[in-house]
C-alpha cells in the first residue's frame, strides 16, 4: 500500500534548520505528532510526503522557500515551493502539488491529510478531482480549539472534512465532530517513541522539567508560581518550548535563578533533559473541552522517559495510566506544588520504578510499530 501524506511537517533534520529561518519560534507539537505518525506508517508502507511548509513574509528571514524532494528509506519527502508573495503562492500552490503528485505512483495509494490546516483540505480536494483516491482526515484537535481563529475558519474546516471516506483521531469527541456521517474510523490517543540516553553528571543539581506550549492558557504561570513558594534551593526547574509572549515569562520568573528558560530545542534535546530529571510536569488546565477533544501529547511524550510524571488530570490516560503518573485535580498552584512535593517524598528507587513501568505500559500502548501496523491494517480497506 502507498501512502499520500498531506501535511506542514518536515523530516526532523529540516525542520530544525527550518525553524532557525524565523524571527519567531513555531509551535513544534502539530510537527513532533505527524513526524512520528508518518514514520510509524512507513515500517509497513511507502509513505510519499507533501509537505506544504509554513511561511509568513513577516517573520521568515528569507524571500521563498525552493522546492526538494529527499528520500529516507520508506519515506519520499516533497517538499513544495513557496514565494513570498501571497498571491503568487496561493497561485502556485495548485501546480506545485500537481507536480509532486505526478511524480508519485498513486496505483493502490490513499490519501492521508491534516484536518486543521485549511490549505491543505483545499488542496487535496482539488487534486483528488483529477485522481479518485481514498482520503483519510487526520483529526488531532478541534477547529475551535486554535489560537487566534474565527467561527469561519472553525466552519470551513467542518465542511470541508465532512465528506472523506474515513478518519484517524485522537478522541471520540474529534471522531463525531469530524465524521458526521459515521464513516469507518480510527482512535487512538498518540504515539511514543523510546531514544537511549546517558545520564548527565552526578554534581549536577536535581531539576523538575516542563517543555511544551509557554502560554498562560496551558498553565505554565501556574506552574512558575507554584515552583516559586516552593522555596526550594536544592532543585531548579527548567523550562523550554514556544513562548506566546517572551518577556512576561522572563518576568514571571521572579528572578528565581533557580529557574532555567532553554528556550526553544530540537526533540532529541528535550527528550535528553526529559529522560534526566527529578520529574516532568505538564501543568495544562483540566477543562471540559480540551478533555474531549484534545490528547495532552507532552504527557504522553513525558511517559517513555523513565521518569516521574505529574500531570492535571486528563479521562483517557486516566483510564489508560491510573497509578503510572502522579495525577493532580488541577493546574492551580497549590495542586501542583502537592505533586512536586510528592515527588520530593520518594526515594530515588521508588521515582526509577515509577517511571520504569509507566514507561513500558507506554510503548506497550503506543509505540510506533504497535500504532503503524494498527492503522495500516485499518487503511487497507480504503485503497481503490
Amino acid at each position: 500500500m502507498k501512502i499520500i501524506y498531506v501535511t506542514t511537517a518536515q523530516e526532523e533534520k529540516d525542520y530544525r534548520s527550518f525553524m532557525k529561518l524565523w524571527k519567531i519560534s513555531l509551535n513544534a507539537s502539530n510537527q513532533n505528532f505527524h513526524n512520528k505518525l508518518i514514520r510509524a506508517l512507513s515500517l509497513d508502507n511507502q509513505v510519499d510526503v507533501i509537505s506544504i511548509r509554513p511561511f509568513s513574509r513577516h517573520n521568515l528571514k528569507i524571500k521563498k522557500l525552493v522546492s526538494e524532494t529527499k528520500n529516507e528509506e520508506n519515506i519520499t519527502w516533497h517538499y513544495l515551493k513557496r514565494s513570498g508573495n501571497r498571491i503568487i503562492r496561493n497561485i502556485n500552490l495548485t501546480g506545485e502539488m500537481n507536480k509532486a503528485f505526478s511524480s508519485i505512483d498513486t496505483k493502490e495509494a490513499i490519501i492521508l491529510v491534516d484536518t486543521i490546516n485549511p490549505s491543505l483540505l483545499r488542496q487535496v480536494l482539488k487534486i483528488n478531482k483529477k485522481y479518485h483516491l481514498s482520503i483519510m482526515g487526520i483529526c488531532t484537535d478541534s477547529p475551535s480549539n486554535i489560537s487566534k481563529t474565527n467561527r469561519s475558519y472553525t466552519l470551513y474546516i467542518l465542511d470541508k472534512t465532512k465528506d472523506f471516506d474515513g478518519y484517524i483521531a485522537l478522541t471520540d469527541g474529534l471522531k463525531d465532530l469530524y465524521n458526521p456521517n459515521n464513516k469507518p474510523s480510527y482512535i487512538f490517543e498518540g504515539l511514543v517513541e523510546e531514544r537511549k540516553f546517558s545520564k548527565h553528571e552526578e554534581d549536577k543539581k536535581p531539576y523538575l522539567f516542563f517543555g511544551g506550549a509557554l502560554m498562560e492558557r496551558y498553565g505554565v504561570y501556574n506552574l512558575i508560581s507554584a515552583f516559586n513558594e516552593l522555596n526550594n534551593s536544592d532543585i531548579d526547574l527548567y523550562i523550554c518550548g514556544h513562548h506566546g509572549d517572551k518577556q512576561k515569562l522572563k518576568e514571571a520568573f521572579n528572578k528565581n535563578p533557580n529557574i532555567k528558560f532553554l528556550g526553544l530545542l530540537p526533540v532529541n534535546k528535550v527528550m535528553e533533559y526529559e529522560h534526566n530529571a527529578l520529574a516532568c510536569i505538564n501543568p495544562r488546565p483540566y477543562s471540559e473541552d480540551l478533555d474531549r477533544f484534545s490528547i495532552p501529547s507532552k504527557t504522553l511524550e513525558y511517559l517513555v522517559s523513565g521518569r516521574p510524571v505529574i500531570s492535571v488530570k486528563n479521562t483517557k490516560l486516566m483510564e489508560k495510566f491510573p497509578k503510572d503518573i502522579i495525577w493532580i485535580k488541577s493546574s492551580d498552584k497549590d495542586d501542583i506544588k502537592e505533586g512536586i512535593n510528592k515527588v520530593l517524598s520518594m526515594t530515588e528507587v521508588q521515582r526509577e520504578n515509577l517511571g520504569e513501568d509507566a514507561k513500558n505500559r507506554a510503548l506497550k500502548l503506543y509505540s510506533l510499530e504497535n500504532i503503524g501496523g494498527s492503522i495500516t491494517s485499518f487503511l487497507k480497506q480504503f485503497v481503490r
